[in-house]
């Protein structure tokens, strides 16, 4: 018996170009998956801005409407990624705890909770450093 004739053949639908508009959930997931470009070009454009200062060529981006305007949108993106990340993540993570499992609204509030103290904590750490004479 040859291998072709081994593997049974199975018939695969195809899809269509738009297959992901056909529900909104599916929808909202792909949107959600493309916000990872604007986070990622984000983060190459504060790397590149990290760079032109360490070249002492860094220019001032106060007033600059569109950099505002393009870090307001990342900053939009970004959220929404982790927090429909973060809403899953009771389903998600399974934490041991004695003979079952901790609830999932409990992960979920610590998940939320860690977020925010994150960011509390990395904004506090900026404010400082922008006062302090390094």
């Amino acid at each position: 018996m040859s291998e072709a004739e081994a593997a049974p053949r199975t018939f695969r639908r195809p899809l269509a170009g738009g297959w992901f508009v056909s529900r909104p959930s599916y929808f909202l997931y792909v949107v959600r998956e493309l916000t990872v470009v604007f986070m990622v070009a984000w983060l190459a454009w504060f790397l590149y801005e990290v760079a032109l200062l360490k070249q002492n060529a860094f220019t001032s981006l106060t007033g600059n409407y569109g950099a505002l305007a393009f870090s307001a949108v990342c900053l939009f993106f970004t959220l929404w990624h982790a927090i429909t990340f973060l809403n899953l993540s009771g389903l998600i993570l399974r934490v041991p705890l004695g003979d079952g499992f901790a609830p999932p609204i409990a992960i979920k509030v610590l998940s939320f909770g860690g977020l925010v103290g994150a960011t509390v904590v990395g904004g506090a750490v900026m404010i400082y450093l922008g006062y302090v004479k390094l």
